[in-house]
C-alpha cells in the first residue's frame, strides 16, 4: 500500500518496522530496539527542517523568535500548531543548508525532477518474515527508477560520507527503503544518498549505492529482520551478550 495523504506524524505513528528499528538491532540488539526511548534532539530537528525545505518547500516549517525563550516564543509556538517552529538563527541555517543542495547541480536534478514522487509513505508484508513493514522514502524518480534520501551529514566528502555510511548503516536504510518499495511495486534500478553539510560552508554531494553495498546491506538487513521477528513470536528481547565478562588487561597495559 502507498499513502500520499499521511503527514510524517500520522507515518511515524503507525507500529509496523521502520529502517530505524532495524539499524537499532544491527548496532545494538534487540533488547536495545524493543526498550529504547524515542526523542527529538535539535539535531533532528534541524534535519527534519532541511527535508522539509529541500523536498516541501518549507511548508511545514515556521521561523520563529531569535532564541527560545520568553513571550515571544510561547506565542509563535501556539501560532505554529502542528509545525515545526525554530528560532530565526536555526531556521537561516537550516535553509543554507536546503540552498546547498540546489546549488549542487546533480543533487538538484533529482529533487526538482518532473517525474520526482516525495515522501510517499509505504506500508508492506514481508514475505520472508511476516513482519509488517514500512518506509517513506524522500524522493523516488520514476522515470529513472531512482530513489533518493536527503541526509545532513558532518562530512558530505566521498571518504567521509562513506565512513559515517557505515557508520550510522545508513546502507541497510537505503536497502531496506528499496526492499519495501519493490514489494509495493516500485522498480528501483539506483539508491542514492544526497549529503549535504551541517557546518559552514555548507556543501552537498550525491553518492551511490553499488552493488556490492546492496548485497551488504540487504544481507544485514535480513538478518535484522529475523531477528525481530524472532523476538516478536518469543517475546524474548535479549542482548545477545555472554551471562558474564571476564575482564583482561588490553595489551597496551602489559605491553613493557
Amino acid at each position: 500500500m502507498i499513502r500520499d495523504d499521511l503527514t510524517n506524524e500520522q507515518y511515524h505513528a503507525h507500529d509496523a518496522i521502520s529502517s530505524s528499528d532495524v539499524k537499532s538491532v544491527l548496532m545494538s540488539s534487540v533488547w536495545h530496539w524493543h526498550n529504547q526511548e524515542r526523542k527529538e534532539t535539535p539535531a533532528m530537528q534541524l534535519g527534519t527542517a532541511v527535508h522539509d525545505l529541500s523536498l516541501e518547500g518549507g511548508a511545514n516549517t515556521i521561523c520563529g523568535p531569535e532564541t527560545r525563550r520568553g513571550n515571544a516564543w510561547k506565542e509563535a509556538q501556539e501560532e505554529a500548531g502542528d509545525k515545526l517552529l525554530l528560532p530565526e538563527p536555526e531556521y537561516r541555517k537550516a535553509k543554507a543548508i536546503a540552498d546547498a543542495l540546489r546549488k549542487d547541480p546533480v543533487c538538484a536534478k533529482q529533487l526538482d525532477h518532473p517525474d520526482a514522487l516525495k515522501e510517499q509513505s509505504i506500508f508492506v508484508k514481508c514475505p520472508e518474515t511476516g513482519l509488517q513493514l514500512k518506509a517513506r522514502p524522500d524522493c523516488y524518480n520514476t522515470a529513472d527508477q531512482v530513489m533518493a534520501d536527503v541526509k545532513t551529514t558532518v562530512d558530505p566528502s566521498p571518504d567521509g560520507f562513506t565512513r559515517e555510511c557505515y557508520k550510522y548503516r545508513y546502507d541497510v536504510q537505503g536497502c531496506f527503503y528499496s526492499y519495501v518499495a519493490e514489494l509495493a511495486g516500485w522498480d528501483v534500478k539506483h539508491f542514492i544518498f544526497l549529503a549535504v553539510s551541517t557546518t559552514a560552508p555548507y556543501k552537498a554531494h550525491m553518492h551511490s549505492m553499488s552493488l556490492e553495498a546492496l548485497a551488504l546491506g540487504k544481507k544485514d538487513m535480513m538478518y535484522a529482520l529475523k531477528k525481530i521477528a524472532e523476538a516478536k513470536k518469543t517475546d524474548l528481547y535479549e542482548t545477545g551478550w555472554p551471562r558474564f565478562t571476564m575482564i583482561h588487561p588490553p595489551q597496551w597495559m602489559t605491553t613493557e
